[in-house]
């Protein structure tokens, strides 16, 4: 995993601050160049009749784009660590994930970093909603950073103390482990692997014909030779030599990976996105889609490698 491009999107709300820290901390480990990119909602009232109104609307356009404009610059300028290269750039746009999608693609971008939340308002985009969207659809990986628990807590620390990449032996789990990988090698820190041996709910048949479910634990075996799997894997994928540690826990999946997190004190977790049919279009598995959201610590999730990809 190469990361030469970090882009922010922003919509200068208290969360985009402390995705703006995490994109910065990651740009510098990386050498990388930071795009700080805002995107105003587009109002043309003449769409609607209301032609009484134009001048006034594009004396307001131009007004929200200086401001925006500023907030940019005080953004970039601000930051007595920001010694990296920078780029700002604005965009008027009906839809803002596209938007940033086309941004992302014309411009080399190697990761989107930004919050989960966002400001609402008329003229202020949810940071909320475009977050979800890019990381179901973005080609680019997507870090995503939730707010802190509450406002009187400190911001947290942006550096990475520890990585964790949840393995269920897919081949998704192996594009989210070398991207893992890259992460824990560049900020020195160690590589957690966890496996959670999981339940599965199965569809049932009674005698009557009248259909149920069940729930079928794992495999004693399969859990007995984790460890020495996910070992095994690990040497397997390539990619640097790191300092490795394995956990095999039990129960629900999304519950067990942030546990580990939090338990752990680890600040980084990475999962793959899992392809659905159809041009540029991603799913999230509902495992990660639950972790992105109830997290405490950035997720980075990336879509998953075609085999063509992967054997470049």
């Amino acid at each position: 995993m190469t990361i030469q491009n970090v882009l922010l999107p922003t919509d200068f709300s208290d969360t985009a601050d402390q995705a703006l820290a995490k994109a910065i901390d990651v740009a510098e480990h990386f050498g990388a160049t930071l795009h700080l990119f805002h995107v105003i909602d587009h109002l043309d009232p003449s769409w609607y009749g209301i032609t009484n109104v134009q001048e006034e609307t594009i004396r307001m356009r131009d007004q929200i784009r200086n401001e925006a404009e500023a907030l940019l610059e005080d953004m970039a300028s601000s930051e007595p660590s920001l010694s990296l290269s920078t780029e700002i750039a604005l965009e008027f746009s009906f839809n803002v994930p596209s938007t940033v999608m086309e941004y992302a693609g014309a411009n080399d971008i190697d990761l989107i970093v930004m919050g989960t939340h966002g400001r609402g308002g008329f003229g202020r985009f949810m940071l909320g909603s475009v977050a979800n969207k890019l990381v179901r659809r973005a080609p680019s990986p997507v870090l995503t950073v939730n707010p802190s628990a509450s406002d009187d807590a400190p911001p947290e620390d942006p550096a990475t103390t520890g990585v964790l990449a949840p393995i269920d032996f897919s081949k998704y789990a192996r594009t989210a482990l070398r991207a893992a990988k890259t992460f824990a090698h560049t900020y020195d820190v160690p590589l957690h692997l966890l496996f959670v041996a999981e339940k599965r709910t199965v569809p049932t048949f009674r005698d009557t014909g009248i259909p149920g479910v069940g729930v079928v634990g794992m495999d004693d075996d399969i859990i007995e030779n984790a460890t020495p799997a996910l070992d095994d894997l690990n040497q397997d994928v390539g990619g640097p030599t790191v300092n490795a540690r394995y956990h095999v826990r039990h129960g629900a999946a999304a519950h067990a990976i942030v546990d580990v997190a939090q338990e752990q004190d680890l600040n980084l977790i990475v999962m793959a996105t899992r392809g659905l049919s159809g041009l540029d279009r991603w799913m999230l598995g509902s495992t990660t889609e639950r972790v992105v959201r109830t997290s405490t610590c950035p997720v980075l999730t990336l879509r998953a490698e075609t085999e063509e990809e992967a054997n470049q």
